[in-house]
């Protein structure tokens, strides 16, 4: 049979249209208590009902029956805030207009460290990229992900609603149906260690595309998947309980945890859900884009991303 190869080479640099005013927060207010209230311009004060994310500009407030406390994202140190106060946050931390702040202990190393992953959002706000499709599919992943019995899935961009697949996870074999969704999530059957994963692009029954080993240092090396043994779950689930402990049950810091631990669709359905919840945190929403980066979601990354550059400016 006749192999038809079509070479579509693009390249668009984005760069004015999609890069946006992105920072990186300067602290998070968590366990607010009584009346605790936040301005993004001086002139609308919102409630904080749980934590909040918070970015030089901003301007804090209690009442007199309010409490919170907050940790710096650079240093980890805490400070508890007390009633009636007010703060102005500044890229060098917090000003005082009224009241003071209490320093306490500071974070533990496992917050300490999850805050300071929120940096370099300006990375993930600008588009750069020139890409070679062969046969008009670009199937992409990522290197190594992370799975367990509460977060089996995976996710890749789907090339076009009239393809299926078959996922190869070691000589294990599960056959993908097509879907018309952007991108394809399937759970996946557990498994133990690390095994290389391989993907088949099907059309009419008949492999059309695979997913290619990617480049290391000048050498080629195997997409792979990992599931976590008993101990290293029970060890996910106590820092699991920490953050919540601390942040609260839908904390956008659980989806720090599982990026450390390469955990990314986790960590993608985990921002999801808290920036569905919380629209006005749009501010954070860099770091679910760093994600889409790390599971090679590039359709869905760069629609996102213009959305997200629209909506900030409103």
């Amino acid at each position: 049979m006749k192999k038809v190869m079509l070479i579509l080479s693009f390249c668009f640099f984005l760069g004015n249209i999609l890069s946006a005013a992105s920072k990186d927060p300067v602290a998070v207010l968590f366990q607010a208590s009584g009346k605790v209230e936040y301005t993004k311009d001086g002139n609308q004060w919102r409630k904080i009902r749980h934590s909040k994310f918070l970015f030089a500009g901003y301007q804090i407030r209690t009442g007199d029956n309010g409490s919170a406390k907050i940790t710096i994202q650079e240093s980890g140190k805490n400070l508890q805030m007390g009633p009636s106060s007010q703060f102005e946050v500044t890229t060098n931390g917090l000003q005082a207009t009224q009241g003071k702040l209490t320093v306490q202990e500071s974070s533990g190393k496992l917050a300490t460290g999850l805050m300071q992953r929120f940096t370099k959002s300006q990375t993930y706000t600008t588009v750069r990229r020139s890409v070679e499709i062969k046969n008009g599919i670009d199937l992409d992943f990522a290197r190594n992900v992370v799975l367990s019995d509460d977060y089996p899935y995976l996710a890749w961009d789907n090339p076009g609603s009239q393809y299926s697949f078959e996922l190869k996870i070691g000589d294990q074999v599960q056959q993908v149906p097509a879907s018309p969704d952007p991108v394809i999530m399937t759970r996946v059957s557990p498994f133990s260690g690390t095994r290389n994963v391989e993907i088949n692009v099907l059309e009419n029954g008949k492999v059309v595309a695979s997913l290619q080993p990617f480049q290391s240092k000048g050498e080629e090396k195997s997409h792979t998947l990992t599931w976590l043994e008993k101990n290293q779950k029970a060890d996910l689930q106590e820092e699991i309980n920490t953050i919540k402990e601390t942040y609260g049950e839908k904390s956008f810091m659980l989806g720090s945890l599982f990026e450390k631990q390469e955990m990314w669709v986790a960590a993608m359905r985990q921002y999801q859900e808290y920036l569905a919840e919380n629209p006005d945190e749009i501010e954070m929403t860099p770091y679910l884009f760093r994600v889409y980066k790390r599971l090679k979601l590039e359709k869905k990354y760069t629609q996102e991303l213009i959305n997200w550059q629209k909506a900030i400016k409103e």
